[in-house]
C-alpha cells in the first residue's frame, strides 16, 4: 500500500499528531472529520494474529530503530487491546489505496521472510489500516465472500504450503510473483462436503476455525459480522489455538493428498517444530498434535 521511503510524508508519529491538535480515539487519531489510521508493519503480525507485537522506537539505534514489543498473554486475552504502531496515515489515503469497496478486514502476509525461518509464509487478517511495503495485501473480487477468504488464509498458513514455499524462495523477499506460483487450492474446492465431516462443507469447517483464531478482539468484529460468526469475539485460549492450528494443518495435508509418512518427513524439516519440547499450556508437540489430527480425520474420511 505505502512505500516506506517514497510515501514517508504521509506517516505521522504520535508527537506530530498531538501537536497538530489530534486526539486519541482507540487505535486512531481524530480531529474533527480528519482521521489517521494505524500503519501496520510486517513485524506486528504473526499467523492468525494481527496483535502479535507493538513497535517501539529506540532513537539510540543507528539501524532498526523500530523494535518489537511482543504482546503478552494477558493483553491477547483482552479484546479491547490493540497494538501500537510507530506511524499513522490519513484515512483518505488508506481508502484511496483500497479502492471503491471497503472490505471488513484485510488479508496480509509478510513480505520479508527467509526459507531458514521457522515459518516462511506468515499471513493474517488485519483491521482496516495502512500498511508499509514490508507487508503485502491480497485483494478480492466481489464474488469471494468472507468465508471463502478465510479458506485462503488457512491455505496460506498451512505447513503443506510453507514446505513448498521454502523451495521457491532464494532470498528474504516473498514477492507476489512467487506467491502466484504456489499450488493454492481453488475457491470452488471448498464448496464440496468435508471428507471427515460430511454434514458440513469444507468452507464451513475451515472458516469456523480461522474465525475462532482471528476474531478475538473488538477490531475484528466487522469480519465476524460479514462471515456470520457468533459470538463476534472468541476467547483467546492458547491451548485451543494450538489445537485449531493443528487441525487446519492436518486438514490441508489430507486435502493435498500427502501420505502419513511424507507428513512425518515434512514436519521433521521444520527446525522450530523438530526442536520444540512439550508445551505446558498446549499439551504435546506441534508434530504430535498434527499427526493425531491427521489420523483422526483420515479414519473418519475412510469410514464415511
Amino acid at each position: 500500500m505505502f512505500h516506506q521511503s517514497a510515501d514517508a510524508e504521509l506517516f505521522h508519529t504520535p508527537d506530530q499528531l498531538s501537536k497538530d491538535g489530534f486526539k486519541r480515539d482507540g487505535p486512531r487519531w481524530k480531529k474533527g472529520k480528519q482521521v489517521f489510521l494505524p500503519l501496520y508493519e510486517a513485524k506486528m503480525i504473526q499467523m492468525y494474529d494481527h496483535r502479535a507485537a507493538s513497535v517501539i522506537v529506540d532513537d539510540s539505534n543507528w539501524m532498526r530503530q523500530g523494535q518489537t514489543d511482543a504482546t503478552s498473554l494477558v493483553q491477547h486475552q483482552n479484546p479491547e487491546f490493540f497494538v501500537e504502531p510507530r506511524w499513522w496515515a490519513p484515512r483518505e489515503s488508506v481508502m484511496n489505496s483500497l479502492g471503491q469497496t471497503t472490505p471488513p478486514a484485510l488479508l496480509a502476509f509478510k513480505k520479508v521472510t527467509s526459507p531458514t525461518n521457522q515459518r516462511t509464509m506468515i499471513a493474517a487478517f488485519i483491521p482496516i489500516a495502512g500498511v508499509v511495503d514490508s507487508t503485502h495485501l491480497i485483494a478480492f473480487g466481489n464474488g469471494i465472500d468472507a468465508r471463502a477468504q478465510c479458506c485462503l488464509l488457512a491455505n496460506l498458513n498451512a505447513l503443506t504450503l510453507d514446505y513448498l514455499a521454502r523451495q521457491k524462495i532464494g532470498n528474504v523477499n516473498l514477492n507476489f510473483y512467487l506467491v502466484e506460483q504456489f499450488p493454492l487450492l481453488p475457491p470452488d474446492s471448498y464448496v464440496r462436503a468435508c471428507p471427515w465431516q460430511r454434514r458440513r462443507t469444507l468452507q464451513r469447517w475451515i472458516s469456523e476455525r480461522v474465525l475462532k483464531l482471528t476474531c478475538v478482539s473488538n477490531d475484528m468484529k466487522p469480519l465476524a459480522e460479514a462471515a456470520g460468526f457468533k459470538p463476534l469475539i472468541h476467547k483467546w485460549d492458547p491451548s485451543e489455538r494450538a489445537e485449531l492450528q493443528a487441525e487446519l494443518d492436518a486438514a490441508f495435508f489430507l486435502l493435498y493428498g500427502i501420505r502419513r509418512e511424507d507428513v512425518e518427513h515434512i514436519l521433521s524439516t521444520f527446525n522450530g517444530i523438530r526442536k520444540e519440547s512439550e508445551g505446558l499450556l498446549t499439551g504435546g508437540t506441534t508434530s504430535e498434535r498434527i499427526l493425531a489430527c491427521y489420523d483422526k480425520f483420515w479414519q473418519a474420511a475412510s469410514s464415511s
